[in-house]
């Protein structure tokens, strides 16, 4: 399914997703005027999806990672994209069959300590994002891709030093 909202807060709008149940695939993108609204929060009923494989969240003006997110135990593939926040909790290690994680173009600034412990993670896209810290323990050692692309942010050195260390994964600027 597919959502594109314009100019509306969807808040209070979580009865609407208790009717799919059976939903596999949530896309929602809003349209970049509803950057005024303070408190835009996406309804924690997501939540109840438990078939739920795939979450893309687009445009929205979020300043806090939801929590809820981490109730969905069948979730493989998380983008947020195009959002305010800047730290992932270090809860998400909770999301234990979670493949690829995607938070890009935001000003996300630190990594959980948790990621490492995401054994199934495969794929992390950071495009965009303002991170200084890229110690080696940061990252789960089974990762095939991480994406960094986009600002050049970072220093030249510190991604030769992760790609040294980490030969199997794609690491790309």
């Amino acid at each position: 399914m597919s959502l594109i909202f314009y100019d509306q807060n969807l808040k209070n709008k979580g009865e609407i997703f208790s009717k799919f149940v059976n939903l596999e695939v949530l896309e929602m993108q809003a349209d970049p005027s509803i950057y005024y609204l303070d408190d835009f929060e996406i309804p924690s009923e997501i939540r109840n999806l438990k078939k739920l494989k795939k979450i893309s969240v687009l445009n929205f003006p979020l300043k806090f990672f939801p929590e809820w997110i981490f109730e969905i135990k069948s979730l493989q593939y998380l983008m947020l994209r195009v959002t305010d926040i800047t730290e992932i909790p270090d809860s998400i290690y909770r999301l234990e069959k979670l493949k690829t994680l995607r938070v890009e173009n935001c000003k996300l600034n630190r990594i959980p300590k948790t990621l490492n412990q995401m054994k199934n993670l495969k794929v992390l896209g950071l495009s965009d994002t303002v991170l200084t810290d890229f110690s080696i323990s940061l990252f789960p050692q089974n990762l095939k891709e991480i994406n960094f692309s986009g600002t050049g942010v970072y220093k030249k050195e510190d991604l030769e030093h992760l790609k040294a260390k980490m030969p199997r994964t794609r690491i790309y600027p």
